[in-house]
């Protein structure tokens, strides 16, 4: 019993002396833009593509890739999930952006754009980045 006891309040001191960190992604360039959650880019848009920086994403989504957006990430491709738009990559951007245009459709930052089992959500470009 005494060792349970033993292994319990060795157990706790070590989890309270633990330091939990937060990761953080920095933007590319600037800070990013603040958007209304209805606001709309439609084809000719650039946005960041903001990604996990696996090697699972790096193997898969290339430059000129299209990739299908969706309003969520359709697990089952149920009746409710349809395709938003399209967005071509462009180029990289650091280890967890890509930069990206809207071909068509109409999609909102916070969208995903999906290629086989890796998706980005679709995150807006700081003003003097809009071209």
């Amino acid at each position: 019993m005494k060792k349970h006891v033993v292994i319990l309040f060795i157990t706790a001191v070590l989890a309270g002396a633990t330091v939990v960190h937060a990761v953080t992604y920095p933007f590319p360039g600037a800070g990013p833009v603040t958007m209304a959650h209805d606001a709309v880019l439609r084809a000719g848009a650039r946005v960041y593509l903001f990604q996990s920086g696996t090697t699972d994403v790096k193997n898969s989504i290339r430059s000129d890739d299209l990739l299908a957006v969706y309003r969520e990430y359709p697990p089952d491709f149920s009746v409710g999930t349809r395709e938003a738009g399209r967005v071509k990559v462009l180029y990289p951007l650091g280890d967890y952006y890509f930069m990206g245009e809207v071909t068509e459709g109409e999609v909102q930052p916070g969208f995903l754009a999906k290629k086989g089992g890796v998706a980005c959500i679709i995150t807006p470009l700081t003003p003097h980045h809009q071209s």
